[in-house]
């Protein structure tokens, strides 16, 4: 009987031998292989490789930037491709970004986001992303401009824009800002199903006037809970999308029906907003000559003469049957129209400008400067996609 248990327990520290030797051989080879399948090439562009990892990584900044679920990763794939392109061009021509460059647009996306630098690593921190991922995208975008502005330089001066060819109609829009409190809840604490009822709880206790600003430093878990959920003016723009729609349609003092994400409930109180998102009509000034109909007229403005031009004046100050046809014109078109003693006469414009000040004319100089960058960016984009190798991986 002593033999049988001697062999048997011979048997079996011979089998945790054998089971530890299996295990110390073939975990490191199994973690080794995941590692490697993780970081193997996902997309090659020309003879640089873009890993598996670098997708992912960035696929969760976009998420954490407001990116829909469903297109974050072929966002992602798409954004990389993009960036190796413009750094092999920035590489031939000797283009770099600035430490400067680089500081002044991560403040400028702290400071847009009213955030500071230990909430924006939190925020990011939610959807596994980290702020130097948030760099890395910034500085890629920095680095395109570089490469814009260095290949289309003579392009890209503010002066060369014309006001006077846009139509009185033309605007500029004023980006709204909207000032905004938060109750944030997560849904670890609690578990999904009680924490949808608590904000379904706070809602109500809302509807029914209670004070938003008790509630939130009782029952929001958000770095801003100890200023009663105060997060400030930020741009509307800036807000991500689906949550943007919602917020728009909120007046000054109401809060938002609870919020539901995967892992949160969020209730936003909108406080007040500055300005308006809606376009305005730019006031503008015409000089222009009025001629009989039936007279020979002259083809041009400088074939006038001084007696015959009037103007420049302010579009509103005309009278109404010939603002509705100066309207549509440009410099040197003319139109018929029945003046105010019904007598059909021809409008020659002559020119037209903005009246803006000096503020509103470099605003608008950049907005005009901004699309045309990237319109530009685009087409290089495409060019470098035109004559590159690009290989997308199984």
């Amino acid at each position: 009987m002593f033999n049988t248990i001697k062999n048997v327990g011979s048997l079996v520290i011979r089998w945790l031998f054998y089971f530890f030797l299996g295990v110390t051989i073939f975990l490191p080879l199994s973690i080794t292989s995941i590692e490697a399948s993780q970081f193997s090439t996902s997309i090659k562009v020309n003879n640089i490789s873009i890993s598996k990892y670098e997708v992912n990584e960035r696929r969760k900044l976009l998420l954490a930037l407001g990116t829909e679920k469903a297109s974050a990763k072929a966002l992602a794939k798409e954004n990389l491709v993009n960036e190796a392109l413009q750094s092999l061009h920035a590489s031939a021509m000797n283009i770099t970004v600035g430490k400067g460059q680089l500081g002044e647009v991560y403040n400028n996306f702290l400071e847009v986001r009213s955030m500071t630098q230990n909430e924006l690593k939190k925020s990011l921190q939610k959807y596994g992303s980290s702020i130097e991922e948030l760099k890395a995208y910034l500085k890629a975008n920095v680095l395109m401009r570089n490469i814009v502005s260095r290949t289309y330089h003579s392009r890209m001066t503010q002066d060369d824009f014309d006001f006077t060819l846009f139509r009185p109609a033309a605007s500029i829009t004023i980006p709204a800002q909207i000032s905004l409190s938060e109750i944030i809840i997560p849904m670890s604490i609690r578990g999904k199903d009680n924490t949808i009822k608590l904000g379904e709880r706070i809602s109500n206790d809302l509807i029914a006037g209670k004070d938003f600003e008790s509630l939130a430093k009782r029952f929001s878990r958000a770095s801003t809970a100890k200023l009663g959920g105060l997060i400030g003016f930020v741009s509307i723009n800036s807000i991500p999308q689906g949550l943007r729609e919602i917020l728009v349609k909120l007046k000054a003092g109401s809060v938002s029906n609870p919020i539901v994400t995967n892992d949160t409930i969020m209730i936003f109180k909108v406080n007040s907003w500055k300005t308006s998102e809606s376009a305005r009509k730019l006031p503008t000034e015409v000089s222009y000559a009025i001629i009989k109909k039936n007279t020979k007229a002259p083809n041009t403005c400088e074939s006038l003469d001084s007696e015959q031009l009037q103007g420049p004046k302010r579009e509103t100050s005309l009278e109404q049957p010939l603002r509705d046809k100066i309207k549509f014109l440009r410099p040197s078109e003319r139109a018929t129209f029945t003046d105010s003693n019904g007598l059909q006469k021809i409008i020659l414009l002559c020119d037209r400008r903005i009246i803006l000040s000096k503020n509103e004319i470099k605003i608008l100089k950049g907005q005009m400067l901004e699309k045309r960058l990237s319109k530009l960016a685009e087409g290089l984009t495409l060019e470098l996609k035109r004559t590159a190798k690009i290989r997308y991986m199984k």
